[in-house]
This record gives structure tokens, C-alpha cells and sequence, in this order.
């Protein structure tokens, strides 16, 4: 209960906490998550449409290939995307690379949309502890960029070739490779970047999206 509580105080955001405790509310256990969540959206407002769109651009890049290799001289190719590696190499050119399993493509997609999850939500939250989540997501979007980068890094090092540029792979004979990052993988580095500031415009522009009829409004 200790964690639901602790989510509770993460993701609720104070006019709700403070309209609960006006109206004797519980704020902890599953009630709690249940009534964060309705007062969230009670009165829905977009408080920043800078960081949500910056994270739907992020999402949109992970459907496309980060980083992309040239293998015997265009025969094979490998794309790492980021959550999977695709490739048509032959079964003697498995031992390679690095195969996510697919609890890994689960898992690596779960966390990536929730990277979208915490920027909707901070952008739709006003006030201090909106522009937290959107720097905090930020802040994510970028390590995870960093994090791929460094996984690339491993992978190219075992074969002792570079992670961009061109290498030659001993193996029966010479095999040259050629490696570069993709288009996608900027975008998607732009796109944490720009989730990071995005704070500094946080209610610059307002949009109403839903407000829930009280017994005032029909009368």
C-alpha cells in the first residue's frame, strides 16, 4: 500500500488534492488512485501543448530504425530500432549481434509510452508540479537516447569495429561494415530536448479540453 500511496502523491495534482480534502476525500490506497484520476479530468485543460507534442514526436520515432549497418557490401543489413534489432543476416553472422528477447521489446516499449503517459500528464496539469513532470520527462527521453547510444557502443566493441563509420569483421574472410545513425535518432533527441524547455512556456497557452457538469451548470 506504501507504493499505491506514494503514486497517489506522485500523480495527483494539488487543486485535486486540494478539492479531496475539501470534500473529506481519501488520498491514499486505491481509492486514492480512483480519485485523483476523476479529479484530474474534472476540469481538463491543456496547459502545454509544447511538451505533449514533443512527446508524440519522440513516440513517432521508435517505429523507425535509430541506427542502421551495411554488411559485405550492401548483401546484409541491420536495423536497430529501439526497442528491437532487425536484420537479414545468415544464421553464421548470429553470434554478431545482440537479439532482444521478447520480454525486453515488452518491457522497452512499456517504458516508452510511458514516457508519453508522464508528458500528457504533465501537460495537463497546471503549475509547478506540471513543468516537473515535462522535466523530468525530458530528462528521460534523453537517457534513453544515451542509453541506446551506449548499448551500440557494447555491442560494436565486442567485434572491434566503431559504432559509426566503416570496420572490417575477421571472420572466414574480410567482411566490411558500414554503420550510421539515422534521421529518427536526432529527431528523437530533438524531441527530449524540447520536452526539457518546454516548461518555460507552461500555461503560456491554455486549451479547455472538458469541464464536468456540476449541479450549478444545470440549473
Amino acid at each position: 500500500m506504501k507504493i499505491i500511496d506514494l503514486l497517489v502523491k506522485i500523480f495527483i495534482d494539488p487543486a485535486t488534492k486540494e478539492m479531496m480534502s475539501r470534500e473529506g476525500k481519501h488520498v491514499t490506497g486505491f481509492s486514492g488512485i480512483k480519485n485523483a484520476f476523476a479529479g484530474h479530468f474534472t476540469t481538463f485543460r491543456l496547459y502545454n501543448p509544447f511538451g505533449l507534442a514533443a512527446a508524440v514526436v519522440f513516440i513517432t520515432t521508435i517505429f523507425r530504425p535509430w541506427w542502421f549497418s551495411s554488411v559485405y557490401e550492401d548483401a546484409y543489413r541491420i536495423y536497430a530500432y529501439p526497442f528491437i534489432l532487425r536484420h537479414n543476416l545468415p544464421p553464421e553472422g548470429f553470434s554478431y549481434v545482440i537479439e532482444t528477447p521478447l520480454i525486453g521489446v515488452i518491457a522497452l516499449l512499456i517504458l516508452l509510452f510511458g514516457y508519453l503517459f508522464l508528458a500528457f500528464w504533465g501537460s495537463t496539469m497546471a503549475g509547478k508540479k506540471g513543468r516537473l513532470f515535462l522535466i523530468v520527462t525530458g530528462i528521460f527521453m534523453l537517457l534513453y537516447t544515451l542509453g541506446f547510444y551506449g548499448s551500440l557502443l557494447f555491442a560494436t566493441h565486442l567485434v572491434d569495429i566503431p559504432v559509426a563509420g566503416q570496420g572490417v569483421v575477421r571472420y572466414t574472410v574480410p567482411v566490411d561494415v558500414y554503420m550510421t545513425f539515422l534521421k529518427p535518432y536526432y529527431v528523437a533527441i530533438g524531441a527530449g530536448i524540447a520536452c526539457l524547455i518546454s516548461p518555460l512556456f507552461h500555461g503560456l497557452i491554455t486549451i479547455p479540453l472538458y469541464r464536468r457538469k456540476t449541479f450549478a451548470d444545470q440549473a
